[in-house]
This record gives C-alpha cells, structure tokens and sequence, in this order.
C-alpha cells in the first residue's frame, strides 16, 4: 500500500490505532477520503480494504515472538473481525453515504442531518471497538510470558516517545496549517478545490479546537501502566473480565476524563460541517455527492466478496455476522 493511502497510525497505543480508521471518517466531511485515500474504483479500494489485515498482522507479529498457539488465537479473532465488518459494516457504510450524497447535491441538509451524520458514524465507531479482535484476545493475553510482556511494553514506551516528540516538535500554527493541507489534499482527490471562504472557515474550526492531546497522553500513560500490571496477574481469579474492563476505558479515555471540552469540541466540528456544507457551490455538490454514491457503490460491492477467512460460530472468539447478512465463506 503506498505510503499516501494508509490510514493514520501515530497514536501511542497499537490497538487504539487500528479503530483510528473508522473513527474520523465524518469529522471533516471528507469522510471518503479516509476510507477510500485514493480512489472509489473497486479494484483499488478492495485490494487496500485486504491489506488492512496485513497491516494489523504485521503490527502484531512486531509486538514479541510468539508462538504457534498464540498465533492461531490472534488469526481467529482477526477473521472473526474482518468478515464482521465487511459483510455487517460496509453495507451499512454505504447507506450512510447515500443519504449523504442526497442531501449534499439536492441542498437539503439541515443541523439535524450532521447530527444524525455524527450519531450514525458513533455507533459504527462503538461497534468497531467492542467488535476489535482486543476484546476477544485476553485468553491469549493470559498465555504470554515475561519477556513477552516486557518486550510489548518497551514497544509501547519507545513509540509513546517517538509521537510525542514528533507532536512537540511543532508549533500549534504549525499544527493548524499541517492539517489545512491534509484538508486540500483530501478535496484534491475528489477533485474539488476549496474555497478561500471554506479554508477560512476551517482555519477557524481548527485554531477553537481545544486540544486534548496533552491530556491523552497523560491519560494513556496511567492506562498503559494499569494495563501491564493487570497482564502480568495471570492468577487474578477474574482475568478476563479485569481485562475487558480495563479496555473499556481506553475507547473513551477523553470523553470519560475531559467530558466538557470533548463535547465542545464535538459541537465545534458539528457547526463546522454544516457551514462548510453550506457554503459548497453547485459544482462542488455535483462533484462530492457523486464520487461518495460511486464509493457506496464500490463499498457494497466489496462487502459481498467471499473473504479467505474460514470463520465459524464461535462469539467467543468475535463478533459474528448477523444469519441474514452473512454470505458464503470461502
């Protein structure tokens, strides 16, 4: 996958990243961009929807040596999860980008559509977390030694360090303008070219926003040190239910801990939605709307390709697809 494709990835924790993906995908409207990157055409899209998997196994697999057992636990849960959302999540991806592009190119959205936009892209996001293969691993978690765990943990410090330095090593104007250029660059593969009007409106969303990373580095910090404490009581009466809990708070570390200015923050981007929608000229509806219902398309296609993955129908191991939407496995 080339570099310019790839969902972001710098946070310091390695399973908070992977639900990264799904849980920006509305907050700038620029939502396709970051499921698609490049382009709505099946043949690129799919291709990249597969290495997804890849990236989630290499990412594992530079964690700690393991072993075969704990291998075959890790490709279970994430076969599990990978046909779960294909075959349950994009269909329902593409709904919501339909009605999006409805209302965008007949000029009907209202206030209460983004916050039926947001409300709808929170419960994909809470239904990628509880679904993560995380959740479905603590078994595994239990059979880890010493050095395992310890080798995990360095690795968490070590990129914990390299993204907070990275993060520090800019100005917040710096910050402001790095993210101006994402937005250009994401409309530049839809062809669209902002306008100075909905730059500025940007610019200004971006430089309100109350910034919370500090606070999430903190918080992960605390998080990440209850956690290896909690893996190393491999004699703890209730492991498993310990450790779900403890995973629990790592999804909404802010919005537990900082719940007034996360909230500001969502009603900023709130506004800011409906008002860059408003000021798109005609071109930019015709343009936007149709390349996202061209994406639906493509993401209702890929959901019905027959995945590699041979799952069966064991919850424990993930989340399963519903009896009615499941298709024939390969």
């Amino acid at each position: 996958m080339r570099q310019d494709c790839q969902p972001a990835s710098d946070t310091g924790d390695i399973v908070m990243r992977r639900c990264k993906v799904w849980r920006q995908v509305l907050i700038s409207l620029a939502l396709v961009a970051v499921v698609s990157a490049c382009t709505n055409s099946k043949l690129i899209i799919s291709p990249l929807y597969n290495q997804l998997d890849d990236r989630i196994r290499k990412q594992f697999h530079e964690l700690a040596d393991f072993n075969n057992e704990q291998t075959a636990a890790f490709e279970a849960s994430l076969g599990t999860y990978h046909v779960w959302h294909r075959q349950a999540e994009l269909p329902q991806y593409a709904t919501l980008l339909r009605d999006i592009a409805a209302a965008i190119e007949n000029q009907s959205t209202s206030q209460a559509n983004v916050e039926g936009w947001m409300q709808r892209v929170e419960a994909h996001s809470r239904a990628a977390r509880e679904c993560h293969p995380i959740n479905y691993s603590f078994d595994l978690v239990r059979t880890l030694s010493d050095d395992q765990l310890n080798a995990i943990e360095q690795r968490f410090l070590k990129r914990r360090a390299e993204n907070r330095q990275r993060y520090e090593s800019r100005t917040a104007e710096e910050r402001v303008q790095r993210r101006l250029n994402n937005m250009d660059k994401w409309a530049g593969r839809l062809n669209l070219e902002l306008t100075d009007e909905q730059r500025s409106i940007l610019r200004s969303a971006f430089t309100r926003q109350k910034s919370l990373r500090a606070q999430y580095y903190q918080l992960s910090a605390q998080w990440n040190t209850e956690l290896f404490d909690l893996a190393r009581n491999q004699s703890h009466p209730d492991y498993n239910r310990a450790m779900q809990q403890h995973f629990e708070k790592l999804w909404s570390l802010l919005e537990s801990n900082h719940a007034e200015q996360w909230q500001q923050n969502r009603e900023l981007w709130q506004g800011v939605i409906f008002d860059v929608e408003q000021s798109m000229t005609r071109n930019q509806r015709l343009q936007f709307s149709r390349w996202i219902a061209r994406l639906a398309t493509t993401l209702d296609s890929v959901s019905r390709v027959t995945p590699s993955f041979k799952v069966g129908n064991d919850p424990t191991v993930g989340c399963l697809v519903p009896a009615d939407e499941r298709q024939t496995l390969g």
